[in-house]
């Protein structure tokens, strides 16, 4: 009897993750709870051990595209070969509202999301994060003021001036280039959603760097509107970097992931500089009531600081470390491609996690309303 019910159990819950609405991890719970070797989907029979690996598992969510292998390939392979836990790298879009709806729902199907720096401190007190554990991440490893209560930084990113060497074959453009239209013809590329674009807009107006926040966001968007018709708003980085590879598009305002790759792939007639970039951080958070074993999950988190795994990040992805140590292991070809080494960030502008854990809602909002009317 007890058998038979077992067996009627286990088909309801197979129906249920045909359906969507059980996850993987649950069912495979569910099976090794009933003493049974669970037959997931797609997956062919699972052993014991590797069901009790992928009960274990840990999901990581990103943005997608080429960062779910090089996420993979970076930090999750190698900390599964360390400890035995899968890393699942799940392409996403782990966005603030989906982080929020997940954990209010108290159905949270991600154990490690990607996010804004910012990101940790405004969902963190919100109480939609879990804490990070210190006593098993090393603080140390990472610069002051990125080991935050509710997330570390995980990388390094930049928003930087790409351009057409044929329009400035002998020195870099500025962003008071930029916005010259009447010198420099054509048109350019910004990105659609504020950030990155708000600081340019606002330096090449002659803000000081130290006096960009906080932002005056009606002074950017009267400088944006300046531009008229030569502006041409990106809303993915493969637009922004189609635009550029095409010519249809002088200059941009991009990120430098994109930015290195049109260097390549153009032969250098697409270059770009980190002078008046606007450098940022990442950060990995853990949405609160995560399935992973906290334990593995903060494991996982001190794993990603490894210097030699955030350089092999960089070379994959372009996304730079964010463990100090990194930078003395550089080899040379790499510098120039990594926007936290010291020499590329004395030359940007350090975009501020405080403002933007205050206003970035208020900011996206009053931006799209501003460029578009």
């Amino acid at each position: 009897m007890a058998s038979r019910f077992t067996d009627d159990l286990i088909d309801i819950a197979r129906r249920e993750l045909a359906r969507g609405r059980m996850d993987r991890r649950d069912f495979v719970r569910l099976c090794l709870g009933a003493g049974i070797a669970p037959a997931v989907a797609g997956s062919g029979i699972l052993t014991a051990s590797e069901a009790a690996a992928a009960a274990q598992e840990i999901v990581l969510c990103n943005f997608g595209g080429d960062a779910v292998r090089a996420m993979g390939e970076a930090w999750g392979e190698p900390f599964t070969a360390d400890t035995g836990v899968p890393v699942v790298v799940d392409g996403g879009v782990p966005l603030a509202g989906k982080i929020k709806a997940m954990v209010e729902s108290g159905n949270v199907v991600w154990d490690v999301c990607d996010g804004d720096g910012f990101l940790c401190d405004q969902l963190g007190k919100q109480g939609l994060l879990d804490e990070v554990d210190y006593a098993i991440v090393d603080k140390a490893k990472l610069p002051q003021g990125w080991a935050y209560d509710h997330g570390i930084a995980n990388y390094t990113y930049s928003f930087v001036l790409a351009y057409d060497t044929s329009l400035f074959p002998d020195r870099a453009p500025t962003l008071k280039d930029f916005f010259d239209t009447e010198t420099y013809p054509g048109f350019r590329t910004m990105w659609k959603y504020q950030m990155g674009a708000m600081e340019a807009c606002l330096l090449g107006d002659g803000v000081p760097p130290e006096e960009l926040y906080p932002a005056d966001i009606d002074r950017a968007i009267a400088k944006a509107r300046s531009l008229g018709d030569n502006v041409i708003y990106w809303e993915s980085g493969a637009s922004s970097q189609e635009m550029m590879m095409s010519g249809e598009a002088v200059m941009g305002i991009i990120w430098n992931t994109r930015a290195s790759v049109l260097e390549r792939d153009t032969g250098g007639r697409v270059s770009w500089t980190w002078d008046e970039g606007l450098y940022c951080h990442s950060s990995f958070v853990m949405p609160k009531g995560h399935k992973a074993d906290p334990a593995a999950t903060n494991r996982f988190l001190d794993s990603v600081l490894d210097p030699a795994r955030q350089i092999r990040l960089l070379e994959l992805l372009g996304n730079g470390p964010t463990n100090p140590a990194a930078a003395a292991m550089l080899p040379e070809e790499l510098v120039r491609l990594d926007p936290g080494h010291p020499s590329n960030v004395a030359r940007q502008v350090t975009r501020s996690e405080t403002w933007y854990e205050e206003h970035y809602d208020e900011a996206v909002e009053r931006w799209l309303d501003g460029i578009s009317g």
